[in-house]
């Protein structure tokens, strides 16, 4: 037997060591490794579990939060003993239980400003499982001072993104979000709600990231957003450019791949925080809900859902059109676009407003639109989310 690994160890990957691409130099860089990850809730469930049965030989998990009978629909990390216990140290029980040649080390406190630093040196690779704007911009701020690569994802009702920043390979969080939207203004499981299998799904997803990172193997995520549909079980992937930079392909070995073809630009409207902005901090090319209704009542305007057709039946916003975002992208890849744009709403004068469940497909629909021709096409902010939220 190799000298790094016990008998048991060999029994334990052995399923995945006997893959080419992995064998046993890949499973001596996961013992090697350290994941750090932020979150022992829905997404860090499945890191957490996934990273400890593939041998990544230190996990660290940060967590200030307890146990809720709540959590547990896709929290599967925890069970219901455990409520109102320390949900790092449940966590940690799980995985010692699953793994014992692995070492668990546990921060029962939020990450700040003040710790991150001490809390990721060292670390190979951060995946962030939060569920708050301020502590994703911290962790984005302090994998970039250390060039550590920064696993991310966020999941809401049927729908979640995912991505892999990593400073000097690719973009960063803030390319993505460049602003940091107010307190209360975005909405969260709690107030919104999710279904607990995406959380799965997703976990899952970045666990796989990490993996690839740490063994040195495939094509991580980097360059692009991962968008999941949970009600149509299908991923879709939007380039994501650094600040400043041309487009360019996803961290690959196969530079030519794709090489010419435009692709929508996710969330990258503005370089940086210091681009021009409406009033209320909103980007140039996003509405609040209040503005848009200003807007509708002095000109022709369209109110424009992007959910899928299930979604948009199950609850309408009086007096949308709905136009699925995947619609819209076949038409654009067919180059019909410009065409129906002309014959349904009237070309280039209208204003329109795009809205789905938080944000990601209307503002890239939005774009899309801009790009053919209608130049007053708008992201309403916060979605349906913030429009229930106006109503309570």
């Amino acid at each position: 037997m190799h000298e790094n690994f016990s008998p048991s160890e060999y029994k334990l990957y052995g399923r995945q060591m006997i893959l080419p691409e992995l064998g046993l130099e890949g499973q001596k860089k996961l013992k090697n490794s350290h994941a750090v990850v932020i979150g022992a809730g829905g997404l860090g469930a499945p890191v957490l579990l996934y990273l400890a049965g593939a041998g990544v030989g230190t996990i660290t998990i940060i967590d200030d939060d307890a146990v809720e009978v709540s959590n547990l629909h896709r929290q599967v990390i925890h069970t219901f003993s455990r409520v109102e216990n320390s949900k790092a140290q449940s966590a940690a029980d799980s995985l010692r239980s699953l793994n014992p040649f692995i070492t668990v080390r546990t921060v029962e406190k939020r990450l700040t400003e003040e710790n991150v630093d001490v809390l990721f040196a060292g670390a190979s690779v951060v995946l962030d499982g939060s569920d708050n704007f301020e502590t994703r911009y911290i962790a984005s701020r302090a994998c970039a001072r250390a060039g550590i690569a920064h696993i991310w994802a966020a999941i809401l009702g049927f729908d979640a993104q995912m991505s892999v920043f990593w400073q000097g390979h690719g973009p960063v969080y803030e390319d993505l979000y460049p602003v940091q939207p107010a307190p209360g203004t975005v909405p969260t499981c709690s107030t919104a709600g999710v279904i607990g299998a995406l959380a799965g799904v997703v976990g899952t997803s970045m666990a796989m990231e990490a993996l690839k990172i740490l063994a040195e193997i495939g094509n991580p995520l980097i360059g692009q957003v991962g968008y999941y549909s949970g009600l149509e079980g299908r991923w879709e992937y939007i380039p994501l450019l650094a600040q400043n930079e041309e487009a360019q392909e996803p961290h690959s070995d196969k530079s030519e791949q794709g090489k010419g073809k435009k692709e929508p630009n996710l969330i990258n409207r503005h370089n940086s925080v210091s681009s021009p902005q409406k009033a209320g901090n909103l980007p140039l090319d996003e509405l609040s809900w209040e503005e848009f209704e200003r807007e509708k009542n002095t000109e022709k305007a369209f109110l424009i859902d992007v959910r899928e057709r299930a979604e948009y039946l199950a609850l309408t916003v009086p007096g949308s059109t709905n136009l699925p975002f995947a619609q819209l992208q076949k038409m654009e890849q067919e180059g019909t676009l410009t065409a129906y744009i002309s014959a349904h709403f009237g070309g280039e004068t209208a204003l329109f407003g795009f809205f789905c469940s938080g944000g990601p497909r209307s503002s890239a629909a939005a774009e899309i639109f801009r790009n053919h021709g209608a130049k007053r096409a708008f992201n309403i902010a916060g979605g349906l989310a913030q429009w229930l939220n106006q109503k309570i």
